[in-house]
C-alpha cells in the first residue's frame, strides 16, 4: 500500500508540473487551484484503482480458498514418498510416510506460490510453509515442483492417516510399475503401456493399422492414475486394479475396463512387435 500510495504521490507531482504548465498565463490563485483539484483527482483515481486491483486479488484469494477448503489431497513424488494433505474451512493437516507431519491454521494468497501454516486462527504466528501451485480449472496440485496431488474424493480432512495408508499401497504399485511393459487388448485395438518414474507412456495399434503413441506425466493416488500434458493440465483419469500376483494391470475409464498382461519386452520396438502379432497385422515398413 505505501508503494501505491508513493506512486501516486509521484503522479500527483507530475501533474501538478504539467497544469503549471498549462496555466502559466493564468493568476496564481486559479493555477494553484487547479493543480490541487488535478492532484486530488489523481490521487482519488490511483485509490480506486488500487481498491480494485486488491479486490480482483482478494478474489482469486478467495477463489483459492473456496474451492480448497473440506478436500484431501494425495500425491506421491518419483521416489515414491507419499503426502496427504487436508484442509477444512480454517485448519490444515499436512502427513508425510517419512514421519513428518505440520498441522494448525492455514492461509493462502493469490500470485504467491505458498502455503503458510499457522498455531493460530488469526494467521499471525507462522510455524511452517510448504511451496505449491494450484490449478483450480484442473483441480491438480503440485507440492514442491515434484509432486502431482490429486483430489482424494472419497476421504475428508479427517481421514488424512487413513488415506496415507491407502497412498502406500499405491506407492508400491507405481514402485512395481517402473520399466515394466504391459499389454492389452479389445474389440477394436491393442494397446501397452510403460511407465517411469514420471513418464507414462502409451503404444496404440489400432484394426485399420493405425499406429499412435503418446508420452504423458502421469501420478497414482488409491484409486486412480491421472495423465497430464507437460503443463499438468489433467488429460485423463482411470481407475487402476492389480492383481495379488502383479501379473494384472487392469484400467477402466468411462465404464469400460481393459485388463493388461506384464510382457517381457525390455523396449519400445519390441512391444510394437508385439503389439502386430496381437492383432493379427503385419508391421509396417515405415
Amino acid at each position: 500500500m505505501k508503494l501505491r500510495k508513493m506512486l501516486a504521490w509521484l503522479t500527483a507531482m507530475a501533474m501538478l508540473g504539467t497544469a503549471a504548465l498549462a496555466t502559466g498565463c493564468g493568476s496564481e490563485e486559479t493555477s494553484s487551484s487547479k493543480a490541487e483539484t488535478s492532484a486530488a483527482e489523481t490521487e482519488e483515481a490511483a485509490d480506486a484503482a488500487d481498491d480494485a486491483e486488491s479486490g480482483s486479488v482478494d478474489d482469486e484469494t478467495a477463489a483459492y480458498a473456496d474451492a480448497l477448503a473440506g478436500t484431501l489431497w494425495l500425491g506421491m513424488d518419483t521416489e515414491y514418498n507419499c503426502y496427504a494433505m487436508g484442509f477444512n474451512e480454517e485448519e490444515i493437516v499436512f502427513e508425510a510416510d517419512d514421519g513428518s507431519s505440520a498441522s494448525g491454521y492455514w492461509g493462502v494468497t493469490a500470485g504467491d506460490p505458498t502455503i503458510y501454516i499457522f498455531d493460530d486462527a488469526e494467521l499471525t504466528n507462522q510455524i511452517a510453509s510448504i511451496p505449491w501451485s494450484y490449478d483450480v480449472e484442473n483441480d491438480v496440485m503440485i507440492l514442491n515442483n515434484n509432486v502431482i496431488m490429486a483430489q482424494a474424493d472419497n476421504y475428508s480432512f479427517s481421514d488424512a492417516a487413513t488415506a496415507m495408508q491407502e497412498m502406500a499401497t499405491a506407492a508400491k504399485v507405481q514402485e512395481y510399475l517402473q520399466g515394466t511393459y504391459w499389454v492389452g487388448t479389445d474389440d477394436t485395438s491393442a494397446s501397452a503401456i510403460s511407465m517411469s518414474s514420471d513418464t507414462l507412456e502409451i503404444i496404440e495399434l489400432s484394426q485399420d493399422g493405425t499406429l499412435d503413441q503418446g508420452s504423458f506425466l502421469w501420478s497414482m493416488d488409491y484409486d486412480t492414475l491421472n495423465a497430464y500434458d507437460e503443463n499438468y493440465n489433467l488429460l485423463a483419469s482411470f481407475g487402476w486394479d492389480i492383481s495379488e500376483d502383479g501379473s494384472e494391470l487392469q484400467l477402466t475409464s468411462d465404464g469400460e475396463s481393459i485388463v493388461y498382461t506384464q510382457v517381457s519386452e525390455e523396449d519400445a520396438n519390441a512391444v510394437v512387435e508385439y503389439l502386430y502379432s496381437a492383432m493379427g497385422l503385419e508391421e509396417s515398413a515405415e
